[in-house]
């Protein structure tokens, strides 16, 4: 007997919080395709701490500022402004691991989100996703919870083209969306989204989103299997903890921080944020050694040598983009970090490349 299902009440949503771990594995995918372009694996890992050998190790987690390291790395090593696309239509559901077979096991593409989004440690996104069913159409919302500006285009190509991937994986024929927005510019290759995704692309939208026919959400998976579903999810949970585990305080408010989108928060607004109380917070804080002050010196060192090394931003628009609005506030500041003003330091990074 088909079950029934009420669309219009249909609402789901992930978690606002941006996993602090990630399996390796998708940076595994994206080794072994620069590899078939003839570029050494090393190359790509470089600056990121992740080592080769890392790579052929399941159990090896990475954290999303290292994920990002090569991605910047790829993005800069292959010169067709499309890869973001190719590289998200290589991620294949069974490179999601354990999360992925317990998706495919599902009844049907619904149960399968809903394991997802429960989940959200296990997968490879950068975004918050917002599912709602309004007749016979589906509304897919992504939301972005990183602001990485020289990456954005390719990590929402690289989301939403797996999308794609993961989906046909899982229902096993093509899906062809109603129609696909994106909320940045048309770029240059705007021919080749038609053609990939075979439907009506809007760009400069309010949002990203993705509409579908609902009727792809209650389509009975080819590989449905109730007791390996029960088997995979169990190994889910248990993975999940083992990441969990070893997230801290100070490590989940070093990477809120260092990928807020609007200005630093202040004390008080990041333990609201994080539903703490004040107290809560500097206790949690104090017992691992570390203070908010600290963690925030050292963040915006980091966010500040990174904007040095990785872009041509005037120093005036780096300090205004790490909430300096005194100039000389900012040299100070850098200046105690490094012992060099940050054209100096800028200047000596450049040389030392050029003579790599």
């Amino acid at each position: 007997m088909k079950q029934a299902f009420n669309k219009e009440a249909i609402h789901l949503t992930s978690s606002r919080l941006l996993p602090i771990y990630r399996s390796v594995n998708t940076l595994a995918v994206l080794a072994h395709y620069v590899s078939s372009l003839g570029i050494d694996k090393a190359v790509l890992l470089k600056g990121s701490g992740i080592e080769t050998h890392d790579l052929d190790d399941p159990n090896v987690l990475v954290t999303p500022v290292q994920e990002i390291s090569v991605m910047r790395n790829i993005v800069k090593l292959v010169p067709d402004p499309k890869i973001g696309l190719i590289i998200g239509l290589h991620y294949h559901i069974g490179i999601t691991g354990m999360i992925g077979s317990a998706a495919i096991s599902s009844d049907t593409l619904l149960d399968a989100i809903k394991l997802l989004f429960q989940f959200p440690e296990l997968l490879i996104t950068y975004f918050h996703y917002d599912l709602r069913v309004k007749e016979d159409l589906a509304f897919l919302r992504l939301k972005e919870l990183v602001d990485v500006k020289d990456l954005r285009r390719f990590i929402c190509e690289r989301e939403i083209a797996s999308i794609f991937r993961v989906a046909n994986d899982a229902i096993g024929v093509p899906v062809r969306a109603s129609e696909i927005r994106f909320a940045y510019p048309k770029p240059s290759y705007a021919s080749y989204y038609k053609e990939l995704f075979q439907c009506p692309v809007e760009f400069n939208a309010d949002d990203h989103m993705i509409i579908f026919e609902s009727q792809y959400l209650f389509k009975q998976l080819p590989m449905a299997n109730p007791l390996i579903r029960k088997i995979y999810e169990k190994e889910c949970k248990q993975l999940s903890l083992r990441i969990k585990r070893q997230e801290t305080i100070t490590k989940r408010i070093h990477q809120e921080i260092m990928f807020y989108k609007d200005s630093f928060p202040n004390f008080y607004q990041l333990a609201r944020y994080m539903n703490m109380s004040p107290r809560t917070l500097n206790r949690r804080l104090t017992a691992e050694g570390t203070s908010y002050r600290d963690l925030l010196s050292g963040i915006l060192k980091k966010k500040a040598i990174n904007f040095l090394q990785t872009t041509t931003l005037p120093i005036e628009q780096i300090a205004t983009e790490l909430g300096y609005n005194d100039l000389a506030n900012f040299y100070r500041a850098f200046k105690r970090w490094t012992g060099d003003n940050p054209g100096m330091y800028r200047e000596k990074k450049f040389h030392h490349r050029r003579h790599e």
